[in-house]
């Protein structure tokens, strides 16, 4: 299976990581799991596509689409904290299900395997977050000239009223 998470894995590494994981089937439309749901697992997707979205004031905001070898809910492993989004399969899906007490038996295990998944899910974490703050940069500049542009302010609500 092709995933950053397993870069620089061989083989022997995949296969005792993978005998750790549960695969899971979801149907295409199916949430997953909540923005606020409390869990301790991750899931890797071996086939089909997931919806990342949170809500606010009753619209559904997209902050991505994941598709087969992304994977989601990472901050499970990381954190014990409230998850930060929903996610829906926008497919059929099949995906592998990884918890954090096995991710612990692993780095128990095996310190140099654990070391790179962990090493792996931070440099995907890493770009994520340039991202993200690409996009707040767009929103503030946005936000900046809606306040002190009035040209920028008429077209802007001229182009974006249904």
């Amino acid at each position: 299976m092709k995933s950053r998470v397993f870069t620089n894995f061989d083989d022997d590494e995949i296969r005792i990581f993978l005998s750790h994981t549960e695969k899971v089937h979801y149907d295409n439309g199916f949430t997953v799991f909540r923005e606020s749901d409390v869990s301790d697992k991750m899931y890797i997707i071996q086939e089909g596509s997931v919806e990342v979205f949170i809500e606010r004031k009753e619209k559904k905001i997209v902050l991505a689409t994941l598709n087969r070898g992304d994977f989601f809910g990472e901050m499970a492993i990381l954190r014990k904290d409230r998850r930060s989004a929903s996610i829906k399969a926008v497919a059929d899906c099949d995906v592998l299900s990884l918890n954090r007490d096995a991710v612990m038996d692993i780095i128990s295990h095996n310190g140099v395997l654990g070391a790179k998944f962990l090493f792996n899910l931070a440099e995907v974490i890493a770009e994520r977050l340039i991202e993200t703050n690409r996009e707040v940069e767009n929103y503030f500049l946005i936000s900046d000239a809606l306040v002190e542009n009035e040209a920028f302010r008429k077209l802007y609500f001229k182009t974006h009223n249904k």
